[in-house]
Order: C-alpha cells, then structure tokens, then sequence
C-alpha cells in the first residue's frame, strides 16, 4: 500500500471511531522504541487534516528495570527537543520499594499507567495514546486465550475506551502492520532504541511473539490477520447477543433463571453478571461448581468461595455475590 493512502486510510478510521480531534488534547505514550517514535512524529508533523489534528502533548516512564533506561531516557529527551508542535514533553523516573522478579511486566504496566494518567491530568490531555499495532493485538488475543480468559476478553483491545474517569485510553494503529508505521512520518527515525528484554523467552509474552506467532505464520502468512479478523467477528456476534445475554442476567438477579439450560450458556450469563459487579478473577470452576449447587435440588443454601473476601451464596432460587463474615 502506497504511504499516501495507508495515512488516508488511517484519518478515516479515525474520523469514523471517533478516536480524537482537533477539540482534543492527546498524550502519546513514548517508550523510546520505535512504533512510539513513529506515533509521536505522524501526530507532529503537521500532516493530518484540521479537523482532526490534536493538541499533542507526550509522556516517557523510566522503569529502572533495564541497564540502558538511562541511555534511553536521553534518547528521549532529545526526542522532546526536537519535536515541532509539542506542546508538554514530560519525563517520570519511578521508584520501587524492591525490584519485581516475578509479574515485572504486569507490575511496571500497572504503573506506568498510573504514572501516564499523572502526566496527562498535569497538562490538561484527556486521552492517552499508544502505539499498539496489528501484531501486539494478535499477541493479546493469542495470550489471552491460551490463559484461559472469558469470551468477552478474546476480542482485543479496543481503538478507545474509558481508562480511568476522565482520561480515555486510544490506539489508532491497531489496524496496521509493524512495517507499516514507517510510512506513516514523512521524516524517517534516525534513532531509537531497542528493548533488549523483548528477546527473552522466560516472558509469556515474548515467547509468543517470537516462536508461536512465526510458527503460525509459517503455516498461513495471513494468520495474524485471521486472528483479528475473527476477534472482530466474535465482537460483532457479542453485540449482537448483549440483548438477549442481559434478559438472562435480569432473571438470575430475579431469582427466575432457569439452571436446566445448558451449562456454557449458564456459565456466560454469570461470567456477564459478575463483570457487571467488576469481578473477573472467577475461575471457570468456581462457575461451575455455583451452577451444580443451582441445579442441586435437595439445598436450599450453600456457599461457593471465590478467595479474598468475596463468595457465590445460593438462597433459594437466588444466586448471591456476598463478602465473607
């Protein structure tokens, strides 16, 4: 695809979801690396329609979990100098009471995140903006599914969504290839840095990436589009679903649903009952061990632990989400 159309292609996806505009302030999430680059230039070069240009301010988190962050972090603030229509650049270094060994990349997500959100309520930016492409959605969707997670969770990340009140969360790349944000910026990238921690294997996520994605290519070269193409498709039928999902819903807070019905049916009416109550660490067993304590016709009570302070508790015909005395 040639570069003009591939950013023609991208300005109306964004008029079309309603990623951002010109009445926005935008803070992209730099890394260093080069897809974050490639998004903070295309948003500054000054080659997107008015009407939907940004206010365009960035944000870069030094982890201190890696012997370059330093080098990094320059690399960065040159980056910031150099950049035209920047409105704020702004650099956070965090701390830790004692460096993770175990979960460091769902640790340091979480507070990078925490840390982006500071940022961007600092200048006044209302949404924050990766540069997650096609190839780290597939990453996820594959992810995702070989741990286990809900149906609902198998459709991706999502172009915008609500991160945290007031701060939006949006990914405007989703739609391309790694090698496609190259011909996004006018001006190519003379340097970046490479996170030498995305070569080790002893992370799920970069064992995914650098095995099983290239083994799944190797048998079809459009796997990953397939992949997204059916995420897609399995959000389209969760639309079309919802309706009849939450009539089930509404009759299990009723106490009416009916636990003859089969038991995946049953498992993703509770699966969208607890999420509604922002639970979502209930394991598939714990579902069903609620459904055969439903279906038990000589109780009447009986408690299904969940770990921490939250139960499953049948009275009567009535399924309970209850704390624990």
């Amino acid at each position: 695809m040639q570069p003009k159309v591939l950013r023609a292609n991208l300005t109306r996806q964004i008029r079309e979801q309603g990623l951002f505009d010109q009445h926005d302030h935008v803070l992209v999430a730099v890394s260093g690396g080069q897809d974050s680059l490639h998004l903070l230039r295309w948003l500054t070069e000054g080659t997107l329609p008015a009407d939907v240009q940004p206010t365009v301010s960035a944000g870069y988190v030094n982890h201190q979990l890696r012997d370059d962050a330093d080098a990094e972090e320059a690399l960065v603030r040159r980056t910031f100098a150099a950049t035209p229509n920047l409105a704020h650049g702004l650099i956070e270094t965090l701390t830790w009471e004692a460096v993770p060994t175990v979960a460091v990349e769902e640790k340091a997500r979480e507070k990078r995140y925490e840390a982006l959100i500071k940022m961007a309520r600092e200048v006044g930016a209302n949404i924050i903006v990766t540069a997650h492409h096609q190839g780290d959605q597939v990453e996820t969707i594959l992810y995702k599914l070989t741990r286990g997670s809900r149906l609902t969770q198998l459709v991706g990340m999502a172009p915008r969504q609500q991160l945290r009140g007031d701060i939006d969360l949006a990914r405007p790349l989703l739609d391309l290839t790694k090698a496609d944000l190259a011909d996004l910026v006018i001006q190519p990238l003379t340097e970046w840095v490479e996170d030498y921690t995305n070569a080790d294997e002893t992370f799920a996520r970069n064992r995914m990436r650098q095995t099983v994605l290239p083994a799944l290519t190797s048998i079809n070269e459009q796997a990953a589009e397939h992949v997204v193409t059916f995420a897609t498709q399995l959000a389209a039928l969760q639309k079309l679903a919802n309706g009849a999902i939450n009539v089930h819903v509404k009759a299990l807070e009723a106490g009416r649903l009916d636990w003859t019905v089969d038991e995946s049916v049953l498992t993703i009416i509770i699966q969208t009952w607890l999420t509604k109550k922002h639970v979502l660490n209930v394991k598939d067993s714990q579902i069903s061990q609620a459904i055969q304590l439903m279906r038990n016709p000589s109780v009447s009570t009986g408690l299904i632990d969940l770990g921490g302070q939250l139960q499953l508790e049948r009275f009567d015909n009535y399924l309970l989400l209850s704390q624990k005395h």
